[in-house]
C-alpha cells in the first residue's frame, strides 16, 4: 500500500476516524492491530519476522537490566544486537556478497537471487532494526527501562506511519506518547492533515516530475552530453529532497492524527553553510542515530589518538551512512566522499573561523558562497547516489563538467547552437514552470515554517486564504500530479 495510493488515503481516513471511538485503554492495541494489518498489505511472513525482531529486543532489554554483573549485562548487550543485526544483513547484504563470489570464486547465485527478492518484502526493515538496536542500547547505558509491556514495544516498531521510511524514533519519546495520551488535540489534528497535504504535493506534483528527467539521463547515461548531465545531476538533488521530504511530511502528518509527534527529519539542507551543517539538517533522524550509536562511541574508545582518531571515527561514520543505504560501491564511494568533506572541513573549522572573525567582508561573502559551496558539493555527490554504477556515476560528472566548460566556450562566442549536446530530455516548458511554481511554493512554506511553527502561523492566518491554500494545493494535485506515481526513493532502503 504505498503512501500516495487512494488505498491508503482510504486506509488512514477509516483508521484515523475510529480512533477517537476506541476506548482510552485499548488504543495502544488499536494502533498495533491497524500497523501490523498496513505492514501486511506489503508482506505477511515479513510481518512475523518484525514481531520476532521486537521479541528478541524485549527479551534482551530485560535480561540487560535484570543482570547483576556488568559482564552479565555487556554479554546480553552483545548478543542482542547481534541477533537484531543478522536479519538485516541476510537480507539486505548476503544476496550481494554471495553474488560478488558467484562472479569471480564461483559461488551460488541462487543465494543472490533468494535474498534480493526477500529485501523487497522485509520493508523497513532498516528502519525497526535502528529503533531496536537504539532501545536496547539505551536500556545498557540506563537512559531507560526496560519495557514492561512487550504490545507498547511492539506498537514503537511497527508504527505504520514510520515503518516504511521513518522518521527514526526513540523509544523513550514515543513510549512515554503513547502512555499518555487520552484524546487527540484538534490543533494536531489540523496540522497533520496540513503535513500530509503538503507531502502529497511535494511527492505527486514535484518529485515524481523532476525524476522523468533524471531517470532518463541515469538510466541511460551515454545517450546524453552536454548540459543535460548537468541538468539531470541539479533535478535529482532535488528530485531526492522533495521526495524524502515529501514521505516524512506525510508520516509525520498521519503520526499527529493519533495523537503521536514524530521527530524532525529536514531543516532547509540546502541552505547549508558547510557540509557539517548540511548533515545537521538532513535526514536528521539517521545522522543523530550514527552520531549517538556509532561515532560517539568511536570517538571516545580512539580519543587518545588524538586527530587520527577523529578521522577514522569520522570515516567509519560515513562508511556506515554509504552501507546502510545499501551494498553497492556507488554508496560505498558516496558515504566516502562525504567522509572526505567532513574530515577536511573538520580539520580546517577553526582556521576558517578566524579567517572569517578577521574579515568581515568574507565573513558577509561566506553566507552567499558558503550555502552555493556546500549545494554543489552535495549535488557532485549524489551523482553515485544516483548512479547504477562507479563507471555511470564517472562518466556523468565528466560530461557534466565538460558539458559546462563547452556552454561557457559558446556563450563566450555568441551562440546557444550545441549547448545542450546529444540526447533530448522529455521534459516541456509546462513541466519546467509546473516544477518551478512547486519549488517556488515549498519555499514559501518554509519561510513561513521559519517565522514560527507553521500551524501557529496558519492559524493566525485569515480563513479564506487558507482555505484558498488547501484548495490549491490540491487542485495541484489533482490536475498535474503525476497519474502513474512511483515509489518513494527511500522506501527502498
Amino acid at each position: 500500500m504505498l503512501f500516495t495510493s487512494l488505498e491508503f488515503v482510504a486506509f488512514v481516513a477509516i483508521v484515523a476516524g475510529a480512533y477517537p471511538l476506541c476506548p482510552v485503554a485499548w488504543r495502544r492495541w488499536y494502533l498495533l492491530a491497524v500497523s501490523y494489518a498496513f505492514y501486511c498489505t506489503w508482506s505477511v511472513p515479513f510481518a512475523g519476522l518484525m514481531l520476532i525482531a521486537t521479541a528478541v529486543a524485549f527479551v534482551f532489554a530485560k535480561r540487560i537490566g535484570a543482570a547483576t554483573s556488568e559482564g552479565a549485562r555487556q554479554q546480553s548487550l552483545a548478543v542482542g544486537v547481534v541477533a537484531l543485526l543478522l536479519p538485516l544483513a541476510a537480507f539486505k547484504y548476503l544476496g550481494s556478497i554471495s553474488g560478488f563470489l558467484s562472479d569471480t570464486v564461483g559461488g551460488a547465485p541462487w543465494l543472490s537471487r533468494i535474498t534480493a527478492a526477500s529485501f523487497v518484502g522485509a520493508i523497513g526493515i532498516s528502519y525497526y532494526t535502528l529503533k531496536l538496536i537504539s532501545y536496547v542500547v539505551d536500556v545498557y547505558w540506563e537512559r531507560t527501562a526496560p519495557c514492561g509491556d512487550f504490545s507498547s514495544l511492539a506498537t514503537y516498531v511497527a508504527f505504520f506511519p514510520q515503518i516504511l521510511s521513518g522518521p527514526i524514533q526513540r523509544a523513550e519519546s514515543f513510549l512515554s506518547q503513547i502512555a499518555q495520551i487520552t484524546s487527540v488535540r484538534p490543533r494536531m489534528v489540523t496540522s497533520g492533515l496540513q503535513l500530509m497535504l503538503f507531502g502529497f504535493f511535494k511527492k505527486l506534483v514535484v518529485a515524481d516530475r523532476l525524476g522523468v528527467p533524471v531517470d532518463q539521463v541515469f538510466d541511460h547515461p551515454h545517450a546524453f552530453s552536454g548540459l543535460a548531465p548537468v541538468i539531470a545531476s541539479y533535478l535529482f538533488a532535488l528530485q531526492l529532497y522533495t521526495d524524502f521530504s515529501g514521505i516524512t511530511d506525510i508520516a509525520i502528518g498521519t503520526a499527529r492524527l493519533f495523537g503521536i509527534e514524530s521527530p524532525r527529519n529536514f531543516d532547509s539542507p540546502f541552505y547549508a553553510d558547510s557540509i557539517q551543517d548540511f548533515w545537521r539538517r538532513w535526514h536528521m533522524t539517521l545522522t543523530s542515530w550514527l552520531g549517538e550509536y556509532v561515532f560517539t562511541p568511536l570517538r571516545m574508545m580512539l580519543r587518545g589518538w588524538g586527530q587520527a582518531g577523529l578521522i577514522i571515527s569520522l570515516a567509519i561514520n560515513m562508511l556506515a551512512i554509504g552501507v546502510w543505504h545499501g551494498p553497492r560501491w556507488t554508496y560505498v564511494v558516496f558515504g566516502m566522499i562525504h567522509a572526505g568533506y567532513l574530515i577536511g572541513s573538520t580539520l580546517t573549522q577553526r582556521r576558517r573561523k578566524k579567517l572569517l572573525q578577521r574579515q568581515p567582508v568574507l565573513s558577509r561573502l561566506h553566507t552567499v558562497v558558503g550555502p552555493l559551496v556546500t549545494f554543489n558539493m552535495v549535488v557532485a555527490s549524489f551523482v553515485f547516489f544516483r548512479a547504477t554504477t562507479l563507471s555511470d556515476a564517472l562518466y556523468i560528472l565528466a560530461q557534466a563538467g565538460g558539458g559546462l566548460l563547452n556552454a561557457v566556450v559558446k556563450i563566450a562566442h555568441g551562440t546557444l547552437h550545441g549547448v545542450m549536446g546529444k540526447g533530448h530530455l522529455a521534459w516541456n516548458a509546462a513541466d519546467v514552470l509546473i516544477a518551478c511554481a512547486g519549488l517556488l511554493a515549498m519555499e514559501v512554506v518554509h519561510l513561513l515554517h521559519h517565522r514560527g511553527a507553521l500551524s501557529q502561523v496558519t492559524a493566525a492566518t485569515p480563513g479564506w486564504v487558507r482555505w484558498s491554500a488547501y484548495f490549491a494545493l490540491g487542485f495541484a494535485i489533482l490536475i498535474w500530479g503525476e497519474g502513474d506515481s512511483k515509489q518513494f526513493i527511500y522506501v527502498r532502503f
